[in-house]
């Protein structure tokens, strides 16, 4: 779940429920840290303007992390999609946007997660000249998992 993190003609917060799954490759330091590849996929739902709408997501990321638990440091970039292009008065300019995140993640023992990200989401001026403003969204994103 998360909530905006600057102004913006309306407010939006965001719920979902997501899946990362770990690539089965990585690069490793002699102490066990190391870079570890990921798939992420999400759905959910996206709130502003008064409105209310779906918002999936698909793409790749990378964690900084040490096998087994503890804290890791995650990196990502996203295609999204979203059911409209417009909430209340703004209009992101499209119903595909892309993503990009950074964020921290803490594994306890036992498999509960919980983690911590700042993302964006614009166009990127896909359907948009470039003298026009790129619309998007600035969210805190907290999450709670269960690692297998």
């Amino acid at each position: 779940m998360g909530i905006q993190a600057g102004p913006k003609r309306e407010y939006f917060h965001q719920y979902e429920a997501f899946a990362v799954y770990g690539l089965p490759w990585s690069w490793r330091l002699p102490s066990g840290w190391g870079l570890e590849p990921q798939l992420n996929t999400a759905v959910g739902t996206l709130v502003g303007g008064n409105e209310t709408g779906f918002i999936g997501s698909v793409g790749t990321g990378l964690s900084f992390n040490k096998p087994g638990n503890g804290i890791a440091l995650e990196a990502g970039v996203n295609l999204n999609l979203l059911d409209r292009r417009q909430f209340g008065q703004q209009d992101f300019g499209s119903i595909l946007l892309w993503g990009a995140y950074v964020g921290l993640s803490y594994r306890f023992t036992g498999g509960l997660g919980v983690s911590y990200r700042i993302q964006h989401v614009s166009n990127n001026r896909i359907l948009y000249t470039s003298c026009t403003p790129n619309p998007g969204v600035d969210m805190h994103m907290i999450g709670f998992s269960w690692n297998f």
